[in-house]
């Protein structure tokens, strides 16, 4: 039986996969990603500010991950 996927890694396989509906808007672009609500990473303590406010509002800390742009390969690597 599968485990039901949670909404944040949804979120990720379809940015990923370049089957989110705002790829395009954020390939090329490390973001934050939690549950369904993706931020693009900014300097300094903004970013800082957007991952606490998202830490605090979903309970867990955001992912950040790299969206590549359409078309492009790349390797992941989990740790």
């Amino acid at each position: 039986m599968k485990k039901k996927q949670d909404l944040t890694q949804q979120t990720l396989t379809a940015l990923l996969s370049g089957k989110h509906p705002f790829v395009k808007r954020y390939s090329g672009k490390q973001v934050f990603v939690a549950d369904r609500e993706v931020v693009i990473l900014k300097r300094g303590q903004r970013g800082i500010a957007d991952f606490k406010r998202l830490k605090a509002k979903y309970g867990k800390p955001p992912v950040l991950i790299f969206v590549p742009q359409p078309g492009s390969s790349y390797i992941l690597i989990l740790a």
